[in-house]
């Protein structure tokens, strides 16, 4: 007798995060996943409408996953500390989470529906409070925005003659500068 097959949308989403990180975004196809699986590319729709949903629950359950990590190592702080430590967290596990990262560069692609959109929208709650002096602070949204950047320049080859401690000491002036803006700028 046959053994069954026990797939479901977790181990679908998981291979898939495996594929992209192993072979990249382009590579990760519905018929590759389906042979990573060991199924018919068929059976893959069963959980997903298509590549465009797997995508964007992979990226969501990422993201999931960093939101944990950010609630854990920020419980109890708040202010610069809080806001260093979020944007520490977050720029280290984009900058190691190849999956993640690639679906973060087609962010465009994706609706306001769409699940990596939503667990977007529940980090961006998360970071509204780590209770920032709102007449000193740019937005939330500029500030995520400019940590994203700085990632993908970090994965580019665009500084790569920096140090580790230089990236990181530029790094934090960056998000202090938005926070506490000089007073040359001002």
């Amino acid at each position: 007798m046959a053994q069954k097959r026990s797939l479901d949308l977790n181990k679908v989403i998981d291979k898939a995060s495996d594929l992209i990180s192993d072979q990249g975004l382009k590579e990760t196809t519905m018929p590759a996943l389906a042979r990573a699986l060991g199924v018919r590319s068929q059976s893959l729709y069963h959980y997903v409408s298509g590549r465009h949903q797997l995508l964007s629950l992979v990226g969501a359950k990422r993201i999931r996953v960093l939101h944990n990590q950010l609630v854990d190592k920020l419980m109890g702080l708040s202010g610069t500390e809080a806001l260093l430590k979020f944007a520490d967290l977050t720029r280290n596990f984009i900058l190691h989470d190849a999956a993640l990262s690639s679906i973060l560069y087609h962010l465009n692609e994706y609706g306001k529906d769409d699940a990596i959109n939503q667990e977007i929208t529940n980090l961006f709650t998360l970071g509204e409070k780590l209770k920032l002096k709102k007449d000193d602070a740019i937005s939330f949204h500029a500030l995520v925005g400019a940590v994203l950047g700085y990632v993908f320049l970090d994965k580019s080859t665009a500084f790569a003659n920096e140090s580790k401690e230089q990236s990181n000491e530029n790094y934090h002036q960056m998000i202090l500068r938005l926070v506490q803006p000089m007073a040359i700028l001002q």
